[in-house]
Protein backbone atom coordinates (compact mmCIF):
# COMPACT_ATOMS: atom_id res chain seq x y z
CA UNK A 1 0.00 0.00 0.00
CA UNK A 2 2.69 2.35 0.89
CA UNK A 3 4.75 1.57 -2.54
CA UNK A 4 1.13 2.64 -4.53
CA UNK A 5 0.71 5.43 -2.32
CA UNK A 6 4.49 6.63 -3.03
CA UNK A 7 4.08 6.40 -6.97
CA UNK A 8 1.00 8.18 -6.82
CA UNK A 9 2.36 11.08 -5.15
CA UNK A 10 5.43 10.19 -7.94
CA UNK A 11 2.87 11.01 -11.51
CA UNK A 12 0.70 12.96 -9.64
CA UNK A 13 2.81 16.34 -10.77
CA UNK A 14 3.39 14.95 -13.94
CA UNK A 15 -0.42 14.21 -14.60
CA UNK A 16 -1.69 17.69 -12.86
CA UNK A 17 1.06 19.53 -15.26
CA UNK A 18 0.52 19.14 -19.37
CA UNK A 19 3.88 20.52 -19.82
CA UNK A 20 7.16 19.42 -18.73
CA UNK A 21 10.81 20.38 -18.74
CA UNK A 22 14.12 18.07 -18.15
CA UNK A 23 16.95 19.41 -16.50
CA UNK A 24 15.92 21.72 -14.37
CA UNK A 25 12.89 22.72 -11.96
CA UNK A 26 11.08 25.52 -14.34
CA UNK A 27 8.45 25.65 -15.99
CA UNK A 28 8.51 24.84 -19.58
CA UNK A 29 8.06 27.16 -22.15
CA UNK A 30 4.48 28.22 -22.91
CA UNK A 31 4.80 26.52 -26.18
CA UNK A 32 6.45 23.57 -25.55
CA UNK A 33 4.83 20.10 -24.82
CA UNK A 34 8.56 19.01 -23.82
CA UNK A 35 11.26 21.48 -22.79
CA UNK A 36 15.37 19.80 -22.15
CA UNK A 37 17.10 22.69 -20.34
CA UNK A 38 20.40 21.92 -18.49
CA UNK A 39 20.75 25.73 -16.93
CA UNK A 40 18.77 28.01 -15.36
CA UNK A 41 19.99 30.56 -17.93
CA UNK A 42 18.35 28.46 -20.47
CA UNK A 43 21.91 26.93 -21.54
CA UNK A 44 22.76 23.51 -22.05
CA UNK A 45 26.34 21.65 -21.85
CA UNK A 46 25.01 18.72 -23.41
CA UNK A 47 22.59 17.73 -26.34
CA UNK A 48 19.58 15.17 -27.18
CA UNK A 49 21.06 12.02 -28.77
CA UNK A 50 18.00 10.48 -30.47
CA UNK A 51 17.34 6.67 -30.88
CA UNK A 52 19.51 5.17 -33.01
CA UNK A 53 18.58 2.46 -35.26
CA UNK A 54 19.67 0.35 -38.25
CA UNK A 55 17.40 0.93 -41.43
CA UNK A 56 17.90 -1.61 -43.97
CA UNK A 57 15.24 -0.12 -46.71
CA UNK A 58 13.36 3.71 -46.75
CA UNK A 59 10.67 2.00 -47.65
CA UNK A 60 10.19 -0.91 -45.04
CA UNK A 61 9.46 0.17 -41.10
CA UNK A 62 12.23 -2.08 -39.67
CA UNK A 63 13.30 -2.04 -37.04
CA UNK A 64 10.31 -0.27 -35.51
CA UNK A 65 7.18 -2.60 -36.11
CA UNK A 66 5.60 0.18 -38.49
CA UNK A 67 5.53 3.03 -40.38
CA UNK A 68 4.44 6.11 -38.06
CA UNK A 69 4.31 10.04 -39.31
CA UNK A 70 6.52 11.79 -37.22
CA UNK A 71 8.40 8.70 -36.11
CA UNK A 72 12.14 10.46 -36.34
CA UNK A 73 15.35 8.13 -35.52
CA UNK A 74 19.10 8.23 -36.19
CA UNK A 75 20.16 5.74 -38.69
CA UNK A 76 24.18 4.19 -37.93
CA UNK A 77 24.13 2.00 -40.26
CA UNK A 78 25.35 2.80 -43.90
CA UNK A 79 25.20 -0.28 -45.43
CA UNK A 80 21.89 -0.37 -47.48
CA UNK A 81 20.91 3.19 -46.49
CA UNK A 82 23.35 6.34 -45.83
CA UNK A 83 23.91 7.31 -41.86
CA UNK A 84 22.23 10.12 -40.48
CA UNK A 85 19.02 11.40 -39.55
CA UNK A 86 15.29 10.17 -40.89
CA UNK A 87 11.54 10.99 -40.29
CA UNK A 88 8.74 8.97 -40.94
CA UNK A 89 6.22 10.41 -43.29
CA UNK A 90 3.96 7.35 -42.27
CA UNK A 91 5.01 5.23 -45.39
CA UNK A 92 8.82 5.52 -45.84
CA UNK A 93 11.91 6.84 -44.32
CA UNK A 94 12.94 10.39 -45.50
CA UNK A 95 16.23 11.64 -44.98
CA UNK A 96 17.06 15.46 -43.21
CA UNK A 97 19.13 16.79 -46.06
CA UNK A 98 22.24 18.81 -44.17
CA UNK A 99 22.19 22.28 -45.22
CA UNK A 100 25.82 22.21 -46.46
CA UNK A 101 25.15 19.68 -48.93
CA UNK A 102 22.70 22.11 -50.45
CA UNK A 103 23.78 23.51 -54.41
CA UNK A 104 22.49 25.44 -57.08
CA UNK A 105 23.14 27.06 -60.34
CA UNK A 106 23.70 30.51 -60.59
CA UNK A 107 21.40 32.36 -62.70
CA UNK A 108 21.51 32.67 -66.14
CA UNK A 109 23.27 35.84 -67.81
CA UNK A 110 25.22 37.13 -70.85
CA UNK A 111 28.43 37.29 -69.33
CA UNK A 112 30.33 40.57 -70.96
CA UNK A 113 33.32 39.92 -73.71
CA UNK A 114 33.39 43.48 -74.99
CA UNK A 115 36.38 46.37 -74.11
CA UNK A 116 33.36 48.92 -74.42
CA UNK A 117 31.34 46.86 -71.32
CA UNK A 118 31.51 48.78 -67.70
CA UNK A 119 32.79 45.26 -66.48
CA UNK A 120 36.43 45.33 -68.43
CA UNK A 121 39.06 47.46 -66.78
CA UNK A 122 41.24 49.33 -69.46
CA UNK A 123 44.17 48.68 -66.89
CA UNK A 124 44.31 45.39 -66.04
CA UNK A 125 42.42 44.14 -68.75
CA UNK A 126 39.95 42.31 -66.94
CA UNK A 127 36.01 41.88 -66.66
CA UNK A 128 34.62 41.68 -63.46
CA UNK A 129 30.98 40.57 -62.45
CA UNK A 130 29.59 39.95 -58.94
CA UNK A 131 27.50 36.81 -59.53
CA UNK A 132 26.89 36.74 -55.80
CA UNK A 133 24.70 40.35 -57.07
CA UNK A 134 23.25 38.84 -59.91
CA UNK A 135 21.55 35.97 -57.78
CA UNK A 136 20.38 38.61 -55.18
CA UNK A 137 18.71 40.32 -57.77
CA UNK A 138 17.03 37.28 -59.55
CA UNK A 139 16.06 35.72 -56.61
CA UNK A 140 14.50 38.56 -55.10
CA UNK A 141 12.93 39.31 -58.09
CA UNK A 142 13.70 42.84 -58.32
CA UNK A 143 12.28 43.13 -61.44
CA UNK A 144 9.10 43.08 -61.83
CA UNK A 145 8.48 43.46 -65.65
CA UNK A 146 11.02 40.24 -66.20
CA UNK A 147 10.30 38.15 -63.65
CA UNK A 148 6.90 35.71 -62.49
CA UNK A 149 5.83 33.21 -60.39
CA UNK A 150 2.70 31.43 -59.36
CA UNK A 151 -0.38 32.80 -57.49
CA UNK A 152 0.42 30.65 -54.35
CA UNK A 153 4.17 31.03 -54.54
CA UNK A 154 6.25 32.25 -51.55
CA UNK A 155 9.58 34.32 -51.57
CA UNK A 156 12.69 32.61 -52.51
CA UNK A 157 15.25 32.33 -49.67
CA UNK A 158 18.73 34.69 -50.14
CA UNK A 159 21.49 33.72 -48.84
CA UNK A 160 24.57 35.92 -47.65
CA UNK A 161 27.72 35.91 -49.47
CA UNK A 162 29.34 34.80 -47.13
CA UNK A 163 26.92 32.13 -46.77
CA UNK A 164 28.24 30.61 -50.12
CA UNK A 165 30.47 28.77 -51.00
CA UNK A 166 31.45 29.04 -55.61
CA UNK A 167 32.55 26.68 -57.65
CA UNK A 168 33.26 27.11 -61.26
CA UNK A 169 32.47 23.43 -62.92
CA UNK A 170 33.23 24.76 -66.58
CA UNK A 171 34.32 27.49 -68.50
CA UNK A 172 35.56 27.37 -72.63
CA UNK A 173 39.53 28.30 -71.85
CA UNK A 174 39.73 29.11 -75.48
CA UNK A 175 37.90 32.32 -74.62
CA UNK A 176 38.27 33.00 -71.50
CA UNK A 177 41.82 33.10 -69.76
CA UNK A 178 42.82 34.15 -65.82
CA UNK A 179 38.98 33.11 -64.77
CA UNK A 180 38.42 32.87 -61.02
CA UNK A 181 35.93 33.28 -58.56
CA UNK A 182 36.25 34.72 -54.59
CA UNK A 183 34.79 33.86 -51.29
CA UNK A 184 31.86 36.40 -51.64
CA UNK A 185 31.46 35.11 -55.29
CA UNK A 186 32.99 37.86 -57.33
CA UNK A 187 33.81 36.63 -60.74
CA UNK A 188 36.79 37.65 -62.80
CA UNK A 189 38.30 36.98 -66.17
CA UNK A 190 40.42 37.66 -69.03
CA UNK A 191 39.70 37.36 -72.63
CA UNK A 192 41.89 35.27 -74.80
CA UNK A 193 44.03 36.79 -78.04
CA UNK A 194 42.08 36.19 -81.10
CA UNK A 195 39.24 33.97 -79.07
CA UNK A 196 36.06 33.11 -81.42
CA UNK A 197 32.70 32.55 -79.39
CA UNK A 198 30.93 28.88 -80.27
CA UNK A 199 28.66 26.75 -78.59
CA UNK A 200 30.66 25.90 -75.91
CA UNK A 201 31.40 29.28 -74.53
CA UNK A 202 29.48 29.39 -71.27
CA UNK A 203 30.86 29.02 -67.84
CA UNK A 204 29.17 26.71 -65.00
CA UNK A 205 28.89 28.36 -61.70
CA UNK A 206 27.43 26.72 -59.05
CA UNK A 207 26.40 28.03 -55.21
CA UNK A 208 26.94 25.72 -52.36
CA UNK A 209 25.27 26.64 -48.93
CA UNK A 210 28.27 26.45 -46.75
Amino acid sequence: MNKILLLLLVLMPLCMQAQVTIGVGEAANNSALLELRENTDGTSNRGLLLPRVKLSSLTLASPLPTHVNGMTVFNIDGTNIPEGLYYNDGTRWIQMVPQNSIFFYAPSIVLPTSVDDPAYNKATETFTVDMYNVYKSQFEMSDALSSAKSPLAGALPVLKNNELDYFVTYYDNKVFTSLAISNIGVLTYKMASGFTITANTFINIVFKVR
